[in-house]
């Protein structure tokens, strides 16, 4: 119930704040893919700037190229699909979230534009995004077939995951990947130098409260945020059958010197 009357105050809230803006922008951008702020609980800074950093990251880190079909792991309204829509080919790109608003939107400002980008929702419980879901991340299964995509990625989807969800996503991530195929996706990772910096309250987040192979922000709400240990995380993609490519990429929520993100970010590969 808690969860329940915090997540709608807040959807309460940020659609009040937000409508002024979103009617002044929909009159000065006819015809424009820029998704609401209203509807939109995925991250907090510009959602065009993020979408343009990680189609670089993608294209750089990951090795996606244009002839690739591609799965987004909580793909939200749409601030990855749209940068990508500009570049791939027909019939390449799949997402899905638990914001059912937000799918909606995508389905019905994307897809019309872009024929090959689909989005389907996921009627999954999570604590701080979908507090009336009815299945739990751990039995939700991935609506596609196995082997059916080249690249998968996930952008601040395993930052609010618990110890056996991310087992699960590691694991269905793994199924649906082609052999040969490779993954990014970001997370909080504990390590000699971010614990120092979290000692010394330098960090962006203050991850104090113990949950399983890690930490957390909030003890009654978790899934706020979670920091994995490096090692118990790297355990992890080996049950999966996801080989890291490393170097691991350090984020700079913990002020790793040139960090390419704001999370830290993991290539992996399901081998061929």
């Amino acid at each position: 119930m808690r969860d329940k009357l915090i997540y709608m105050t807040k959807a309460a809230l940020r659609w009040l704040y937000w409508l002024p803006a979103d009617l002044l922008q929909r009159r000065s951008r006819t015809g424009s893919l820029t998704p609401p702020r209203r509807i939109s609980f995925v991250g907090r800074g510009d959602g065009e700037q993020a979408g343009r950093e990680f189609l670089g990251h993608f294209v750089e880190l990951g090795g996606l190229r244009a002839d690739q079909r591609v799965l987004d792991i909580g793909c939200g309204i749409g601030r990855m699909a749209i940068p990508l829509a500009q570049t791939l080919g027909t019939e390449s790109y799949a997402g899905f979230d638990v914001g059912r608003g937000m799918i909606r939107w995508c389905s019905r400002q994307i897809t019309p534009r872009h024929p090959g980008f689909e989005f389907s929702w996921a009627p999954i419980f999570n604590g701080k995004y979908n507090p009336f879901g009815r299945v739990t991340a751990t039995e939700f299964r991935f609506p596609y077939p196995d082997a059916s995509f080249d690249f998968a990625f996930a952008t601040s989807v395993f930052t609010h995951l618990l110890a056996d969800e991310v087992r699960h996503y590691l694991a269905e991530t793994s199924r649906v990947l082609r052999p040969g195929s490779s993954c990014l996706l970001t997370f909080f990772l504990l390590t000699p130098e971010s614990e120092a910096e979290l000692a010394a309250g330098r960090a962006a987040l203050p991850f104090r409260h113990s949950v399983e192979h890690g930490l957390t922000t909030d003890r009654h709400t978790p899934e706020e945020a979670v920091a994995y240990r490096v090692a118990d995380l790297r355990a992890m993609f080996a049950e999966s059958g996801l080989e890291i490519r490393d170097p691991i990429h350090r984020g700079g929520w913990a002020n790793a010197p040139g960090a390419p993100s704001g999370q830290d970010i993991i290539v992996a590969r399901r081998p061929a």
